[in-house]
């Protein structure tokens, strides 16, 4: 039983370990800016190219972690990203960051999406109740890094060390996942031809309610991912404070992430999950709008920290039910959501080349689309305050 428990906490750390990663290239992105003196068109690409990149390869590595190869994958993604974090430390030119950046893109669908798939396998029947302590594993890792950032630009350090830190700090849990089995999945223990790979693929596509909470998750993403990618430069160019108060300002977001993730967890033992999206989707609307036309700063930080909290429930929900879609079938459920990405990794391009054109504050509203795709597309509720939905 211990090893069986220590074997969970290793999974579950994948996640803080991902998000302290991705939390990180959001605090120091302004500065990785200024040193490379790159346009916000090139900042988009930054995170547009590697998500194109890994759309080619996750739908394979889905279909392919359906059998008993799932472990090699897992194993591969966490060197990979060991890899990329190196690089990203060590690069002194555009070309070699977006290299890095590809790199990290997919070996972040290899080891965290499999992992994650790994753990609701385990109890499929409690999939919401997973994702919602996977995702507040993930906010302690995206909370940490711009606190971390914060602190050491005041102190005088700068973000290539960080990254050469997360590089090691990723070598070292290659070691921890060796260890661990992945073979809770339908799949595999036998062979599996890849005809029939191909058949679940096709059959996964063809499943309007599997389609409809992929699409829904993507445009939830433009008030996650996607806002907290551009929070930092927003408060520096636009709001115009200072690089160490733009940090700062993501740190806000994300600790307001975190305490909402916290009280997630106890709450979806006794709350509807589609109600807690409906009156968290009107919440953000009417604060996104607030934060985009107050002029005064600390409204702004505030509101910021109140669409971080608001939003904490959305993708450990709208990804609890994409898997109860297809119970049993993770591999080809991330093959699809990969597909999925395909619409959504164009945003930080759209985002910079508008923002080049028209300026930063306009090329934001297109967040919009994130709470309004909840109020519109959410199935109607049955049940009452359980979550039974």
């Amino acid at each position: 039983m211990e090893t069986f428990r220590v074997s969970i906490l290793i999974l579950y750390g994948v996640e803080l370990l991902d998000e302290l990663i991705y939390g990180l290239q959001g605090a120091i992105l302004p500065y990785l800016r200024d040193d490379l003196a790159l346009s916000y068109t090139e900042v988009g690409l930054l995170f547009t190219i590697p998500g194109l990149v890994s759309i080619v390869g996750e739908p394979f590595m889905g279909l392919l972690a359906d059998t008993r190869h799932r472990r090699t994958l897992v194993v591969s993604g966490i060197v990979a990203t060991a890899i990329g974090l190196f690089l990203t430390g060590i690069g002194q030119t555009f070309w070699l960051i977006l290299f890095a950046f590809t790199i990290l893109y997919i070996a972040s669908g290899a080891y965290v999406t499999l992992s994650q798939a790994t753990l609701i396998d385990r109890d499929p029947s409690r999939a919401e109740q997973t994702m919602a302590r996977w995702t507040l594993l993930g906010s302690i890792g995206v909370a940490i890094a711009p606190l971390l950032v914060t602190a050491l630009f005041y102190l005088g350090y700068g973000w290539r060390g960080l990254y050469l830190s997360l590089a090691g700090v990723a070598g070292f849990y290659t070691f921890l996942l060796l260890r661990q089995r992945f073979d809770q999945h339908a799949g595999a223990e036998k062979l599996v031809a890849p005809r029939e790979l191909w058949n679940n693929l096709i059959a996964a596509l063809r499943s309007r309610e599997l389609i409809r909470w992929i699409v829904i998750t993507e445009l939830a993403d433009l008030m996650l991912d996607k806002l907290l990618e551009v929070t930092g430069l927003y408060f520096h160019d636009v709001v115009g404070v200072d690089l160490g108060a733009a940090s700062g300002a993501v740190a806000v977001s994300t600790t307001a992430g975190l305490v909402g993730n916290f009280l997630l967890v106890p709450a979806l033992e006794k709350v509807s999950s589609l109600r807690v999206l409906r009156i968290s989707a009107i919440v953000v609307l009417i604060a996104f709008i607030a934060f985009m036309l107050v002029p005064i700063v600390w409204l702004k930080f505030v509101l910021i920290g109140v669409i971080a909290f608001a939003t904490t429930g959305w993708y450990p929900i709208l990804r609890g039910k994409t898997y109860a879609a297809l119970p049993g079938q993770s591999g080809v459920i991330v093959s699809v959501t990969a597909l999925g990405n395909v619409s959504s990794v164009f945003v930080p391009v759209i985002v910079g080349r508008l923002a080049d054109m028209f300026g930063l504050e306009w090329a934001m509203w297109i967040f919009l689309l994130g709470p309004i795709s909840l109020i519109v597309g959410l199935p109607k509720e049955s049940g009452t305050l359980t979550n039974a939905d």
